[in-house]
């Protein structure tokens, strides 16, 4: 009789689906996966989301949660803060979180991808190296070809987070600058288009 397939890892940890639940909270977390920010800094990318005296006090909540952490408070009086963990959903995860929260975290990450290639396009960094990747690939599947992209988008993902562990790695002993990167990948249905006559 084959062995049991193991269960994936829980990535997440519990009070960050909670916080993710919450759509000012999730925008405040995705800020900080890029790296250190503040709420003023915060609120200039969300201002259409939330005031910043909003963004600071989710902010103090998160911190109280041990999500985020205060790194330092600057010369100017600014707070800068930094998330603790990388924040990864499984399916189980995922469909723990209330469904009308679904679409606007989905939202507050697509909007960042749209910031990251736009700032990556104004600064000309798509064609700074050559082997940069970009693709769109339409696929036609069926429930098991759904389930088989979804694996290899999984195991592409697990070994992207290596890779980023052995860089950070390397460049503490070498010293090394580090390259400020993205990697985005999406699997999603959609419509087909209308027939044209």
């Amino acid at each position: 009789m084959p062995e049991p397939k193991p269960s994936p890892p829980h990535l997440i940890d519990p009070r960050i689906l909670k916080a993710q639940s919450h759509p000012i909270r999730a925008s405040i977390l995705n800020i900080l996966s890029e790296g250190l920010s503040s709420p003023s800094r915060m609120h200039r990318r969300m201002e259409d989301e939330a005031s910043l005296r909003l963004i600071s006090y989710h902010c103090k909540v998160l911190a109280r949660a041990n999500l985020i952490e205060l790194v330092e408070v600057n010369v100017s009086g600014e707070h800068i803060y930094r998330a603790m963990q990388r924040q990864h959903f499984n399916i189980d995860e995922w469909m723990a979180i209330d469904p009308r929260y679904r679409d606007p975290i989905i939202t507050s990450i697509l909007k960042q991808i749209s910031e990251d290639t736009g700032r990556a396009m104004m600064e000309g960094k798509f064609s700074e190296i050559a082997d940069s990747h970009l693709s769109r690939t339409p696929l036609e599947v069926d429930g098991e070809g759904w389930a088989e992209v979804l694996a290899h988008m999984d195991a592409a993902l697990a070994g992207i987070l290596e890779a980023h562990a052995k860089s950070a790695e390397r460049a503490r002993k070498s010293g090394e600058e580090k390259l400020a990167i993205r990697a985005v990948m999406m699997q999603f249905p959609i419509g087909r288009e209308p027939t044209r006559k």
